[in-house]
């Protein structure tokens, strides 16, 4: 039997989800706290990879629980691995982000690609698309194609945020002196093309958990305290 606070189950559940949203919230804040009082650095550091992963599988965990789906773990398995391979090329040609390298902090590495970039292709597009259906209107929201529009464009602010704080945290560097405007119109096109194929295979089309949604804004607000470090 299931224990409720308040007489329900529906409210013990509304409480759990708070708890995890706080606990979000409390660790990448304090994360980026850290950064901003310059404490802490050698363990953010080591555990800069971990946490990337570990907020991905939360989310995988979070959108099967509430929306069990055998194509979402498939999907999700090729969208890490396409993250990890388009990164690669990336890397090697300077063709479609702009000439970029990778440093020593997301470890570990295969070809000098950190393993956990998939993860975080695969955690950004879940909390965009978790996101995108609080930012816009149902109305808008009722083609695969404008969903994945929403999405790309999420996930293209979300790199805007990001970019100056990973410099800062030595993820990666630019051999440029400012960052190339192809590097977020690619960030556009593999947002929409992966996120499209999710939509098409049945994915986010029901209400994503509020988790996932609040791993967006979390993750803004820890890239600003980083970047005002």
């Amino acid at each position: 039997m299931e224990r409720t606070i308040g007489g329900s189950g529906r409210g013990m559940k509304w409480d759990h989800n708070k708890i995890k949203i706080v606990i979000l919230y409390i660790f990448l804040l304090a994360g980026g706290l850290w950064h901003v009082l310059g404490v802490l650095q050698n363990a953010m550091r080591l555990l800069a990879a971990p946490m990337i992963v570990g907020l991905c599988l939360a989310l995988c965990y979070e959108y099967l629980r509430h929306h069990f789906n055998r194509k979402f773990i498939l999907w999700g398995v090729f969208v890490c691995m396409a993250g990890f391979f388009i990164e690669l090329i990336g890397v090697k040609t300077g063709a479609i982000f702009g000439s970029y390298f990778y440093g020593a902090i997301l470890q570990p590495a295969i070809w000098n690609i950190p393993l956990a970039i998939g993860f975080a292709w695969l955690a950004m597009i879940v909390s965009s698309a978790a996101i995108s259906q609080y930012l816009f209107p149902a109305r808008f929201l009722q083609q695969p194609a404008r969903i994945a529009l929403a999405i790309a464009m999420l996930m293209v602010i979300f790199d805007l945020f990001m970019e100056p704080a990973a410099a800062k945290l030595g993820y990666w560097t630019w051999n440029t002196e400012s960052i190339p405007l192809r590097n977020y119109l690619a960030w556009f096109v593999f947002g929409f093309i992966l996120s499209y194929i999710g939509l098409r295979l049945g994915l986010f089309i029901k209400k994503s958990s509020a988790l996932a949604a609040h791993a967006y804004i979390a993750q803004l607000c820890y890239f600003v305290l980083v970047s005002l470090a």
